[in-house]
């Protein structure tokens, strides 16, 4: 029975483990996509442990390139960064292969200054104009693809991944969704692939390994009600033929940017290892190593993927951006030390801002040599009240640096709000509770004085007498002031998601954005839900980024459990009743909603009075996390990570 730990061929070349990093954007090589220096240290960093790198999706050609920094592989002068990325990679003891890609239709015209091409006119986003190849551009790209392979080579790499997935060109062409209306040889959808496989066999040598990353289901008929490339076809035609022509290895993935794409970065409400049921049809169908991806951060799983014979090797990216040290760990058997990703997609929403890829988990993610803590010139008594995400981050980076830390908290449990936005209990959150879960044990590590139950006042403060007062209070909870706001039928979401409310079965849920993921939950408990927003906007809460694949399933939970939805709706009146509103939208119109319970889920509030009563009081004082303003955890482990690097 093999294990992740064991030694697997790609072709003539021997990998030590089964361990993938997978091919991750990161968006910060330098803006000619040349390689450069961070570049450089974060892959000698996350090399550290896996059988295989396979470095970032890398432009073919300058009409290809996706994003601002992204790497690219499409001119010589590409070779000697290329050449000292292997050499890195090499040098810790993994093997590499980059991977390639013309983006096509999901470049825009800003960043490659033309109109975006694509298999038809079809666009990939609403309102982008698209041109439709012509045969002899479309064997230009491919020959691109042979070069940029080729270069591969001649810098060290020791295979090279073909980017078939996630609604680059290879998968626009596989795609009956974007390959329509052709008439020449591109109109059958895998002669692009097959023909690019080829020429890079030409270009490299049939001993050059060729990996395929493919996304073996799109999920556009389930979700759309579009036609997609199948798992049915993928495994038992285009796996079995890529094999036949020579192809080493296939990757499965799932799912396409701008149409499923929470299955090409299944979001936290998705269950870990989504996607190896996918992988294992596969590997039924082909005699050549089967790597599976998506949602892999829980050792146990890992190892058990393979010693099951679901597939034949484990890739990581979110993962590895969470922690970059995870095949290490698991190696060195330092279990409980891994900071299992949460799946928040915040380094998704990054990148599509055209950003550099960052992470809440790991504030230190591609800043490691700049962000590493070093010894404090003078070990300091640091009071961190509040212990939550950002008074635990800043407790667990003054600590790494020899301060005397104490956290002070209120409550009889640590983890702050996170403990409840984890604990919804019919949508799956608790992956939330990864980072609290991992800061908490860190800290004990540290030898950090944790008091429990203990609320800090100005007096407490001055009685203590530290050097360092790192306020991190929180938020509290918005309460409505409206006729009927103290009626028995009102409860609120965080004494409901703490126990301390019960539900009946027609309830109303006030507030469309922080409320949404609780109505999918009680709409799913079978209860009958009404969610009422005074805006036109659902699913949009401050910690649910635009661009992390998150509100769209949101909004699909919230359709396929039957949830009413009022937008533009004002509440006038809890009542006997239920709840009077009125709707503006799309004609003036009051109602009565039926309710034997009222839920209130409005957001929060910064919860600051400590800090502005310690004002001009003479300590050395921080504010962080959301008694600044009420955000996202990426605000509070990143200034928390700040004020502790700077104490």
């Amino acid at each position: 029975m093999p294990t992740v730990y064991d030694p697997i061929w790609i072709g003539k070349v021997k990998l030590k483990n089964r361990f993938v990093l997978a091919p991750t954007v990161k968006n910060f090589a330098n803006e000619d996509g040349t390689v450069n220096t961070r570049y450089l240290q974060q892959y000698e960093l996350e090399a550290q442990g896996p059988g295989l790198v396979t470095v970032t999706m890398s432009f073919v050609e300058p009409s290809g390139k996706v994003f601002t920094r992204q790497l690219g592989a499409h001119h010589d002068n590409c070779i000697p960064g290329l050449a000292d990325l292997a050499e890195r990679i090499h040098r810790a003891g993994a093997k590499c292969a980059l991977q390639i890609s013309h983006g096509g239709n999901l470049c825009s015209e800003s960043i490659i200054g033309e109109t975006p091409v694509g298999p038809s006119e079809r666009p990939q986003w609403p309102g982008q104009k698209v041109r439709a190849l012509k045969t002899d551009e479309v064997e230009k790209i491919i020959e691109s693809y042979a070069k940029a392979a080729w270069r591969a080579k001649v810098a060290g790499f020791d295979a090279v991944d073909l980017h078939a997935c996630h609604g680059s060109m290879i998968l626009q062409f596989l795609s009956p969704f974007h390959n329509k209306g052709r008439t020449d040889k591109y109109a059958v959808r895998t002669t692009f692939l097959y023909e690019t496989v080829q020429a890079v066999q030409d270009a490299c040598g049939v001993d050059f390994p060729i990996i395929v990353r493919i996304s073996a289901h799109e999920f556009m008929e389930e979700d759309m009600g579009e036609p997609g490339l199948t798992i049915d076809e993928v495994a038992n035609e285009i796996a079995p033929q890529l094999e036949r022509l020579g192809v080493a290895c296939i990757h499965v993935s799932a799912g396409r940017i701008g149409h499923t794409e929470d299955h090409c970065f299944p979001p936290l409400y998705e269950p870990r290892g989504v996607n190896v049921r996918l992988a294992t049809k596969v590997k039924e169908k082909v005699n050549i190593p089967v790597i599976t991806v998506g949602r892999l951060q829980d050792p146990k799983i890992i190892e058990k993927i393979i010693e099951d014979g679901k597939a034949d090797m484990v890739a990581m990216c979110r993962p590895i951006i969470a922690d970059p040290h995870l095949p290490k760990k698991m190696i060195e058997g330092r279990i409980e030390d891994i900071r299992q990703c949460m799946g928040c997609n915040y380094c998704l929403h990054r990148l599509f801002l055209q950003l550099g890829v960052q992470c809440p988990m790991n504030p230190e993610y591609s800043w490691e040599y700049e962000y590493q803590p070093t010894p404090a010139k003078q070990s300091k008594k640091v009071m961190v009240v509040g212990g939550g995400v950002a008074g635990l981050q800043t407790a667990y980076t003054a600590a790494q640096r020899g301060h005397q830390v104490t956290i002070y908290e209120k409550t009889n449990q640590l983890g702050g709000q996170v403990r409840l936005a984890s604990s919804i209990p019919r949508l799956y959150t608790k992956e939330l509770w990864n980072l609290p879960k991992w800061l908490i044990r860190q800290v004990e590590k540290l030898g950090v004085n944790i008091e429990l139950g203990k609320e800090v006042t100005p007096e407490l403060v001055e009685q203590v007498n530290p050097d360092v007062v790192v306020v991190a209070t929180g938020a509290q909870e918005i309460r409505l002031e409206l006729p009927g706001h103290d009626n028995e039928k009102v409860v609120y979401l965080w004494d409901y998601l703490e126990g301390k409310a019960s539900v009946g079965d027609k309830v109303v849920v006030i507030g469309g954005n922080e409320g949404a993921e609780v109505a999918v939950s009680l709409a799913r408990e079978g209860k009958t839900v009404t969610l009422v927003e005074e805006t036109e906007n659902i699913g949009c809460a401050k910690y649910i980024y635009d661009g992390a694949a998150r509100r769209k399933p949101l909004l699909r939970f919230l359709r396929q459990a039957n949830v009413r939805i009022l937008t533009k709706t004002q509440v006038k009146e809890i009542n006997s009743q239920g709840v009077k509103v009125l709707q503006s939208w799309p004609m003036p119109k009051e109602e009565i909603i039926e309710a034997d319970t009222v839920m209130i889920a409005v957001g929060r509030k910064s919860e600051d009075s400590l800090y502005r009563a310690l004002q001009g009081k003479g300590f050395e004082i921080y504010q962080i996390g959301d008694c600044v303003e009420p955000r996202s955890m990426v605000s509070a482990t990143h200034e928390g990570n700040w004020v502790g690097r700077h104490i």
